[in-house]
């Protein structure tokens, strides 16, 4: 029942969750049959936090529960709750029962065999658990990573092409100039591309900063919406600090080559009056 006196009907695990306890963002796992644990969506959806009461009615009876403990949760919708008290009097909605084996290589074995003798339980190891609950969702992110990261590289390419053209515009009078000094068009060019070099490094250092920082932080706020309360970035370092800026650098200087071919096309006797 909520303050208001309205009541929503949510769904509660009954057990010991101390043998495999999830992790909780706050508080602790329901230890007396008077606590409750929620899921956070739970807890925001009822307006309830740590140390709050609760009133469960169980058969036209009513409980009164404390809140001791939000956890991150994205099956059921998010919404599920955790306590240790007994009901009988209604019919078990489902059982799970968890097993860890002293040889984790045995799990695929194992499976198939309580899988074969149990045909009315689903049975599956804990990487089949993950993925089944968490395939989608994982799938669905690094699809849209795939095509952030193409987003990002032909938005770096555009931007810097166009930013090449500009100066070279610009410059005219200061290339012809050189032009006239002696300066080849790979003279020319590779200044720009020593310009572009020093933007790239000073973004790459940027970047890597913000996205080790509100990056985690801006897409835990998403995810969050889907019952995860807890997010952490699982860094690759390899993809991040090497693959990455090479692939940035590569993008940059080859829109950088591009960008100022047309300062071979000025000539000196059309930009230079005096």
């Amino acid at each position: 029942r909520q303050v208001d006196g309205s009541e929503k009907r949510i769904t509660v695990e009954l057990g010991d969750h101390a043998i495999f306890p999830v992790h909780y963002s706050e508080g602790r796992a329901p230890a007396a049959d008077n606590e409750i644990a929620l899921s956070v969506l739970n807890a925001d959806q009822l307006g309830k936090k740590v140390g709050d009461d609760i009133i469960l009615t169980i058969n036209g009876h009513e409980k009164t529960l404390t809140v001791c403990g939000l956890y991150s949760d994205v099956t059921n919708g998010g919404k599920t709750a955790k306590a240790i008290f007994t009901d009988d009097s209604a019919g078990m909605m489902w059982s799970v029962i968890n097993a860890e084996l002293a040889d984790n290589s045995a799990v695929g074995k194992m499976t198939e065999k309580y899988a074969d003798r149990f045909a009315f339980a689903k049975v599956s190891g804990m990487d089949e658990y993950i993925a089944q609950t968490f395939g989608g969702t994982v799938r669905a992110v690094e699809t849209a990573s795939l095509a952030a990261i193409a987003v990002a590289l032909l938005i770096v390419a555009l931007i810097t092409l166009l930013f090449m053209r500009m100066l070279i515009v610009k410059d005219r009078y200061a290339i012809a100039v050189m032009k006239a000094f002696g300066f080849t068009n790979a003279d020319i060019t590779s200044q720009y591309i020593s310009r572009s070099v020093f933007v790239l490094l000073a973004g790459i250092l940027l970047g890597t900063l913000l996205a080790n920082t509100l990056g985690e932080s801006l897409a835990g706020m998403v995810i969050a919406s889907f019952g995860a309360a807890s997010f952490k970035f699982v860094i690759n370092p390899v993809f991040a600090y090497l693959f990455s800026p090479l692939m940035m650098a590569g993008v940059v200087l080859a829109a950088t080559v591009l960008g100022t071919r047309d300062a071979g096309q000025i000539k000196i006797s059309e930009n230079i009056k005096e």
